[in-house]
């Protein structure tokens, strides 16, 4: 085996099995599945990719249930954000966000939503200061995947990338191995692919079907009617001319009519089997069918369109949560053992809540600042992942000193206030509010909080009413703030 920072599952593409979707028909298709509950799943997986790659309809649902993670932004909070020793393992284990195959990994990983299990490779490398970094993250290919002997192996590959018949075991230390699948059944099986498969080959299949039912019945035929024997071998003299002329010429005692066998009925059927198809396709992948079918539901209140959309938002956050805790456990644990950092592995959060759970959460802390409550700290761990991103509470910036009437501070023997700033803010008083707004400096010295400055200043503009009370209120709580500072200024011992 080689050392893990040398990768091992480099296939080469060419090595791929060929479609499988040509000559496919309902015994070949079992007998796939038999192979694959046998341990032979590389037929199965090669249908899997030829039913995602040609097929539109689970293509487009199959995109939208892995971007709807994907597009989430990511982020890594510390386990505990006080504790500085969780605090070093989370920035140690954030730098995973930055490789560049990350996001190709998360993709790759995201395929077990469907497929039963997705693999990807590690691969290290060794840090200038000490210690390892990530260097890669390999997907490994479906086809490498052996079930043989029961438990999941991984085929070897020479030096130009083609399988070979031997194989070794998956172990943690170099692989990640995620799965999505709630239902109790092998990898093997198949997986939620499996139940598509079914839908899928019905709905190709009645292609056929349906232009055997046009060729036989949807295309107009002729009608003849005659009188005698002569009349009978003219008209299919003519019909057969017809065939390749589109026009036949007959006496007046003969008749001919065109006659459509199709009716409504018939020519529809083939639209409403796709339909269903589709539709049950769409409800196995992403939970819905209003997301790819605009279909009315007859409801003033879009009820259904609403609980639909609940259903495929707790797939997302069922998604996100597996694929956030095969990260944490399978790659952020082995990168602080390398790396001897104590502490435990950081949370690794993709996206958020619902605008709707978002909104009720904010309206719910308001209710409890209101209600005198507020959550302590280890909620804010629980925030954080409902929100997508780290929180930390406030700081709280301290009450200063009142500029004018706040309560003299007493002073210890030797000690005085600083005389230079009272007399600056006396000054800046005197000289802001001169002639008729003189009386202003006796309101601005009653004041005690900046509210109680602007209320004063208020009932004095509404007995005066100056031409500029705006600019009145400005000067007043600018000098206020501006006393209030220098007032604050640490006291100074007098020198003896």
């Amino acid at each position: 085996m080689k050392e893990y920072n040398d990768q091992v599952t480099e296939m080469d593409p060419r090595r791929e099995l060929p479609s499988m979707v040509r000559y496919l028909s309902a015994d070949r298709l079992a007998g796939i599945i038999e192979e694959a509950q046998n341990g032979d799943t590389r037929e199965l997986f090669a249908l899997y990719r030829d039913v995602i790659t040609n097929d539109n309809q689970v293509r487009s649902e199959f995109f939208k249930r892995k971007i709807a993670v994907l597009g989430d932004p990511v982020s890594v909070v510390p386990f505990r954000k006080g504790d500085p020793t969780e605090v070093a393992a989370g920035e140690l284990c954030s730098e995973v966000l930055d490789n560049p195959t990350f996001a190709d990994a998360e993709s790759w990983l995201m395929n077990a939503t469907l497929y039963p299990v997705a693999v990807v490779e590690k691969v290290f490398e060794a840090r200038p200061g000490g210690g390892f970094a990530l260097k890669a993250l390999v997907p490994v290919h479906y086809q490498l995947l052996d079930y043989s002997r029961g438990a999941m192996r991984i085929f070897d590959v020479d030096e130009a990338g083609t399988p070979l018949s031997t194989s070794h075991e998956v172990t943690p230390e170099r692989y990640i191995v995620h799965r999505c699948d709630l239902m109790p059944a092998p990898d093997n099986w198949g997986g939620a692919m499996r139940s598509i498969l079914f839908w899928w080959l019905l709905r190709t299949m009645s292609r056929q079907w349906w232009a055997d039912l046009l060729e036989r019945f949807g295309v107009p035929f002729l009608k003849g009617r005659y009188r005698d024997e002569t009349g009978r071998a003219t008209l299919e003299r003519a019909f057969r001319l017809a065939v390749r002329l589109g026009a036949i010429v007959v006496s007046d005692k003969t008749e001919v009519e065109v006659v459509q066998a199709a009716n409504g009925d018939a020519s529809n059927s083939h639209e409403r089997f796709i339909t269903i198809c589709n539709q049950e396709i769409s409800k196995l992948i992403v939970g819905q069918t209003l997301s790819s079918n605009a279909s009315p539901t007859g409801e003033l209140g879009g009820g259904t369109a609403n609980l639909q959309g609940e259903v495929r938002d707790d797939i997302r956050k069922a998604d996100a949560k597996a694929l956030a805790a095969t990260f944490r456990s399978q790659l952020f644990d082995q990168i602080l053992a390398i790396n001897g950092k104590p502490g435990r592995s950081p949370k690794i959060l993709f996206g958020s809540e619902s605008s709707a759970e978002l909104s009720a959460s904010i309206t719910l802390l308001g209710k409890l600042k209101e209600a005198g409550l507020e959550p302590d700290d280890d909620a804010l761990n629980t925030l954080s992942e409902r929100l997508g991103f780290g929180i930390r509470r406030a700081v709280v910036p301290q009450p200063g000193i009142m500029p004018f009437s706040a309560q003299p501070v007493p002073l210890s023997a030797g000690d005085a206030v600083d005389d230079h700033a009272a007399s600056s803010s006396a000054e800046d008083l005197r000289r802001a509010f001169t002639d008729d707004l003189a009386p202003l400096k006796d309101v601005i010295d009653a004041s005690t909080s900046p509210d109680d400055c602007i209320r004063r200043v208020q009932e004095w503009l509404s007995t005066h009413n100056p031409s500029n009370a705006a600019d009145v209120i400005e000067k007043a709580l600018y000098v206020y703030s501006m006393a209030g500072t220098r007032a604050a200024r640490p006291m100074r011992r007098k020198q003896p």
